[in-house]
Formats: structure tokens, C-alpha cells, sequence
């Protein structure tokens, strides 16, 4: 059977038809309020992080740990170079026992530069003292949900740690540099 030329053509058109009409479909997709809450994200998105914190000087028997406090800024970098995100981050929380028996926490915050937050408080918790002195950390867990900005994802926190000599009040300061990856 042979098409007359009328019939050829809607034949053709049909797979363009279908591609606009996807096309269309995915555009209004990302358009959504529910698309715009964070970016897509099948790979995880690492951002860079600097920050000054101080330490509580750490006390003979003090039961409740050693405490941590800090602020400083995320920037997570799209695939051109450009910063894709920006934003201020307040943490803290307490430091590893050496001995054991003292369960560390990391309750941290970022307030993103336009307008929306994730926050977190996480317990999986590591330091070490790296080959060159500087301690390195580590910490891991799940933002939370109600988070506006990558709300449920896993986050893992890794940097460094350079310290200061404590001042008259027994504080440590520290400046911060590390990664952050959040993942879906």
C-alpha cells in the first residue's frame, strides 16, 4: 500500500509532534514550585565551605563534652564554574570523646542567599589528627525534612580544622575550610 503525500506527512510530523509535546511537558515540569525548592540532584552537588568556629577549652571530667560553635559561607559551584548557590552557615555542637562515652552532635544551618534553608543535626561525628597536625573532621547524616533546600538528603561534611592558642577565657579559634555534598 502506497501513502498519498497528505498521509506521508502527518506520518512525519507525528514524531515531531510528540518531541515538542515532551518538551513542553518537561519545561513546564521545571517551571513547577516544587521544581524551583532545590536543584534536581541525580549526582550529588559538592559545595566548598569556609568557616571560624571556637572550641571550649575541654575540662577535667566535664561529663557533657566538649562544645563548638561557629559561622561562615557555602558555595556550591555549577557546572560552568559559576557560583550556583551561595549562602551563611551557623553551626554547633559537641566534639568526639577521646574515651568514648559522649556522643557527639553537629547541629548546623545554612541560609541560602535567596531565602530558603537547610538545617541538620547530625551524630556521626569523626576527627583525627592528620600527618601535618591539623585536625581533620568528618560528619555525616540526613538533613532534615522540613528542610526548604535539600529537605531528606544525605549530607557529608569533611574538612580541616587549623587551630589557635586558646585565649584568655580558655576558647580555641579555629579556621575552617571542607566540603560539603549533599545528595538525594
Amino acid at each position: 500500500m502506497r501513502l498519498s503525500p497528505p498521509q506521508a506527512r502527518s506520518l512525519r510530523r507525528l514524531p515531531t509532534v510528540t518531541v515538542l509535546a515532551a518538551a513542553l511537558c518537561t519545561g513546564m515540569t521545571l517551571l513547577s514550585p516544587a521544581a524551583t525548592a532545590g536543584p534536581a540532584a541525580a549526582d550529588p552537588l559538592v559545595c566548598e565551605s569556609t568557616a571560624q568556629a571556637s572550641v571550649e577549652a575541654p575540662q577535667p571530667g566535664d561529663l557533657d563534652g566538649t562544645g563548638f560553635s561557629g559561622t561562615g559561607t557555602i558555595t556550591c559551584t555549577g557546572t560552568g564554574g559559576e557560583p550556583e548557590l551561595q549562602g551563611t552557615t551557623r553551626f554547633s555542637g559537641t566534639l568526639p570523646s577521646p574515651t568514648g562515652g559522649i556522643t557527639p552532635v553537629y547541629r548546623g544551618r545554612v541560609d541560602w542567599s535567596d531565602g530558603m534553608v537547610t538545617t541538620g543535626t547530625l551524630t556521626d561525628f569523626s576527627t583525627q589528627v592528620g600527618e601535618d597536625g591539623v585536625l581533620e573532621f568528618t560528619v555525616k547524616g540526613i538533613n532534615d525534612a522540613g528542610s526548604t533546600r535539600f529537605g531528606g538528603y544525605a549530607v557529608a561534611i569533611s574538612g580541616r580544622a587549623v587551630h589557635e592558642a586558646p585565649d584568655l577565657n580558655g576558647e580555641i579559634s579555629s579556621t575552617q575550610s571542607g566540603q560539603v555534598t549533599y545528595t538525594s
